[in-house]
Order: structure tokens, then sequence, then C-alpha cells
């Protein structure tokens, strides 16, 4: 039978920032000067933990759902344990900082939390989930499955996934009929997959249990079921990829390289092949490798929506700067839905790198026809303006902006510029206070701080004769 699985495809977002400012002020040189934090957000919510101070519990832990969200486990983590700090009798502020810290691998700090938790709920059931989990992170399954029954109703999920990870198929099926948690559905999925086709091998059961445990987040547990799987059928390509992805989803680079060729070496014209050798050749530096696999995939229509993006950083990792931004230009030409921060970093291309000012205002014109009302559409048409020298219309734009949203830093940052080059030091100086204003510890307020005093400290006072005339 056809041994198919879907494609991953693993998303990783580029982070953009931008560039831009305005105002009308005067006498500004007479100020302090303003001061670019010297530390990061991340330290500084370690050190003093001033994000909760202000907050409600229920505020307090939403602030670290929202880092938790993003992606930004330390910064969680620091809010989290800030929280619990204030609130030392309150369980949940404990049970969320042990979950981040298994994500981030630090299962003895998670394991003191957990215990700190019990003291105040002994029989709090994500007490015993969380130790499960970390259990599934050491390869104790054993162990990990008698936590999760532990947890009762609460943990009928977990119970089901150990039930399938042991191999015994009903009592799996009848757990994971009994939550409503929406990833049982991935198991029962599989389930029924396999029981479609009642000639199927245990391998291909075992193959799919693996994509959903992949799925899941539980990478031990994937390359446990996956590992028997290739010693019964080791030229089954896509158990390689699924090794491959869990290797990669563990760090473990240079052994997910090798799953991924040995699955290449398989089945060469598989597009999310090449594409995954893309990834991890680009994560290991190999970057003429990983523009070739890009590349490869590209040609094959892989689906993958970063695959521009990170063809495009591969090109820049280079060197090669005309061939990334005429690729990003040419990925937000063809796209139905793009987004304002899609434009940054092609624009910036052509004009910081290729000093090329006329595809730059092509990209930022295209950016006002796609968001007419937006008002960072307008910032970028004014920061194009003021790099090719067109100052009015830089202008014009930056005023624009500043009217559709007065609480953007960018265009006060851009209109700072603008009056730099028109001479007009306390305007600037006043723009870039108001960029600063806004964004105090962003990139905007830190770029903002810097011109600021760069420029006042250009600023000569007045001689004694100019007094006497005054």
């Amino acid at each position: 039978m056809r041994k198919q699985l879907l494609g991953f495809a693993i998303a990783l977002a580029i982070l953009i920032i931008t560039v831009s400012a305005w105002v009308v002020w005067k006498s500004v040189a007479e100020k302090i000067s303003l001061e670019a934090p010297t530390a990061g957000i991340a330290e500084t919510i370690t050190t003093t933990p001033t994000i909760i101070e202000d907050k409600n519990l229920a505020e307090a832990i939403a602030a670290g759902e929202d880092f938790s969200t993003a992606g930004e486990s330390e910064k969680a983590a620091a809010a989290f344990a800030a929280t619990a700090s204030r609130y030392p009798t309150e369980i949940k502020p404990l049970i969320l900082l042990a979950e981040v810290q298994i994500n981030l691998g630090e299962f003895e700090k998670a394991r003191a939390n957990l215990k700190a938790a019990e003291q105040l709920d002994a029989v709090n059931p994500d007490i015993f989930i969380l130790r499960g989990k970390i259990l599934l992170k050491e390869e104790k399954f054993t162990e990990a499955e008698k936590e999760f029954g532990k947890a009762g109703e609460h943990g009928k999920f977990w119970q089901g996934v150990m039930a399938a990870f042991f191999d015994r198929r009903d009592e799996a099926k009848k757990l994971f009929a009994k939550t409503d948690d929406d990833r049982s559905f991935k198991f029962l999925k599989a389930f029924l997959e396999w029981e479609n086709f009642p000639d199927s091998p245990k391998t291909h059961l075992d193959t799919l249990l693996t994509k959903s445990f992949i799925e899941i987040g539980e990478y031990e547990l994937a390359l446990t079921k996956i590992g028997p799987v290739l010693e019964d059928d080791a030229d089954y390509r896509d158990a390689w990829l699924l090794t491959g992805y869990a290797q990669f989803a563990q760090k473990n680079f240079e052994l997910a390289k090798q799953s991924w060729e040995t699955a290449f070496a398989l089945d060469s014209g598989k597009p999310e092949t090449q594409y995954f050798l893309g990834l991890v050749n680009f994560k290991l530096d190999n970057l003429a490798e990983a523009e070739k696999f890009f590349l490869l995939a590209r040609e094959n229509r892989m689906s993958a929506t970063d695959l521009g993006e990170k063809l495009a950083e591969t090109y820049l990792q280079q060197g090669k700067y005309r061939a990334a931004a005429d690729l990003l230009a040419e990925e937000i030409a063809k796209k139905r839905e793009t987004s304002l921060n899609d434009f940054v970093k092609p624009i910036s291309l052509y004009l910081d790198k290729l000093k090329d000012g006329r595809n730059a205002w092509n990209l930022a014109n295209l950016a006002k026809q796609r968001f007419p009302e937006e008002a960072f559409a307008h910032n970028l048409a004014g920061w194009v303006s003021l790099s090719n020298g067109y100052l009015p219309e830089a202008r014009e734009q930056l005023e624009k902006s500043i009217e559709l949203n007065p609480q953007l830093p960018w265009p006060y940052f851009n209109l700072g510029k603008y009056f730099e080059k028109t001479e007009n030091q306390a305007s600037a100086l006043a723009a870039y206070h108001e960029a600063f204003e806004l964004d105090t510890t962003g990139p905007a307020g830190i770029s903002a701080a810097q011109n600021y005093n760069r420029l006042l400290g250009t600023i000569q006072p007045p001689t004694k004769m100019e007094n006497n005339q005054k």
C-alpha cells in the first residue's frame, strides 16, 4: 500500500523593524538629553518586573500569557515568577511558570515550583499533568503514565496519549472519546485512517501515531515510536521525514540533516524533503546547500508560506542583496494577502544596500495602493521620498501618516530626519523627542534618542555679543 503522510511546514517568522517622524515645538534645545535604555526588555523584567506592579492578578497573568503566546518564553517565565511572588497564595502563576520552564528545558526549576504549588493544593490535576510532561521529556514513559493517571478525569487526554503509545488501541480510543480536548481528534483520525485499510501493517499505524505525537509537540514519544518502524523498513521515506522533523524540533540539526538526506536519497523529487533540507542546512550555515534545496522546493511548487522569505534570507546571508530584494518584491507582488511589514525589508535593501530608489518607490507606492488609509503605508512613502531627496513629498506623506495615527512613532522619527535636512534643528529635536516619548524602550525611541543627543551636541551656545544684541 502507499506510504504517504501529509508534509509539514515550519512557520518561522522574520522580525522586521522600520523607520519614520514630524512635529511643531521650539526651544527644545534647552531640555536635558534623552537616555536610550542600555538593557533589553528581557533583562529589565528579570531584574525589576515592573510589568506586573500596577496590575491585578488577572491582568498580570494575561501579561505573562501574552509573552508565552508570542514565543517569548524567558519573558513569560519572568512575568509569571513576579506574579507568583506578588500573589504567594495563588496557585495559577506557579502552574503557568512551571509549564513555561518545562518548555525551556528547566526541569528542576519546574519541579520546585510544582512542589510549591502542591503546598497550596495537593490534588490539583495540573500538577500531575506537568510532572508527567517532565517525565516524557526525560523519556521515562511508564512513570509519566502513572502521573497522568493521578490527574483523574482532567488527565483523560494524556492518559489516551500513553495508551496509544503503549499500543492499547481500544483503551486509547475510549479515553480520547471522553475528552473535549481538540487534540484528541488527531489520534482518532490516525486510528480511523489505519482501520480503513484492513491489510495495512502495524508500522503504518505507528507512523500515523508518530505524526500525531509530533503535532502535539511530544518529540520523545515520536522518536521512540518511529524507531522500530525504520528497523522494520529502512526505505520508508515518510518515516525518515518524521524522524528528521522531530530531531529538528529538538535542535538536533546534524541528526535531522542525516534523516532528511536519507529521505531525499529515497525520493529526490518530494518538495517537502527539499524544503526541510533547505531549513536544516541554513541552521548549520551551509548556505550554498540551503539555497540549492530552497530553489528545488520552489521549482517543485512547495506550498510553505515562508519559502520565499527563507530563500531571501539565505541570499542575504551570502551578501546577494539584489537577489534577496527582487525575490521579496516578487513575493509581495504575487501574494493576495500581504502585511505592511512585508514591504520593509525589500525597501530597506533597495535603499541601503543597492541605492535603488526607483524600485524602493515602486514598493512604497504599492503599499499605499493596497493600504491607502494605513498610517504606516504613508510612513513608508515618506521614508523612501526622504531617501530619494524628494523633501516636499516626504513631509506631505509623513504628516499624512501622523494625521492617520498620531501614536505611531516612526513618522516622527523620519520627520526629525526631514527637519535635519532642511536645517530646522528645533523642529528636528521636537520630532525626535516625540518619537522617544511614544516608543521609549522600542527601536524607534532608541534611534530617536540617539539622533536627539547627537543633534543636541552640535548646537552651539550663543556668543556674548549675540546675547547683548538680544
